[in-house]
């Protein structure tokens, strides 16, 4: 009887395990539902929006933007420097220590772009466009980060003023004239003091 109940256990603990094996180490069924790894077409066709001398142009108005941009910080580091505050003139020379090296990037990917639309590279031209465009949201991301080094000074209104309004409260509540109530010492927590 015992032999039989262990060969039961055995059976219900190796079964699964057996079953789950693959059928040949070789070769695995795909699961259901899905293609086999050869009928799976994983590119992305990109046709651009834009032709080549129009991403060109939209290329060289970002890049003006740029400009603006290098204007605008060194304008704030001037008046940092000015106002001898160190702490704003170091935040907005990293500001535009950063917008500076993302102009070389953008001024490498302009070039570029010029090259593959002269070779008329279609994916090479998008891919340069693109590089160019998220050029272009960082500077203006470090342009909105370089305003709020100085955004402190530009949104003090003046000094703050609170004025506190309290409900009535019933009477006597408040009266200092009153006394505390006695305390009450509280009992021993133990018979031993």
């Amino acid at each position: 009887m015992s032999r039989r109940v262990g060969l039961i256990w055995l059976s219900l603990l190796i079964g699964p395990v057996a079953l789950a094996q693959p059928e040949s180490p070789g070769r695995q069924k795909p699961a259901p539902g899905t293609l086999p790894p050869a009928m799976v077409d994983i590119s992305v066709p990109q046709r651009p929006t834009l032709s080549g001398p129009d991403m060109i142009k939209q290329g060289r108005l970002y890049r003006a933007d740029m400009d603006k941009t290098i204007a605008e910080q060194q304008a704030m580091v001037e008046q940092a420097r000015k106002q001898k505050d160190v702490i704003r003139l170091n935040c907005v020379m990293d500001k535009l220590v950063q917008v500076k090296v993302n102009m070389n990037i953008a001024d490498q990917a302009l070039q570029k772009l010029q090259e593959a639309v002269a070779r008329r590279d279609e994916g090479a031209s998008l891919h340069e466009y693109t590089r160019i465009t998220i050029v272009n949201q960082k500077v203006q991301v470090l342009q909105n980060e370089g305003q709020t080094c100085v955004g402190a000074e530009l949104s003090y209104i003046g000094a703050t003023r609170v004025e506190v309004e309290a409900p009535e409260l019933p009477e006597g509540v408040t009266d200092p004239s009153l006394e505390p109530p006695p305390l009450e010492r509280p009992p021993y927590a133990s018979p031993y003091r």
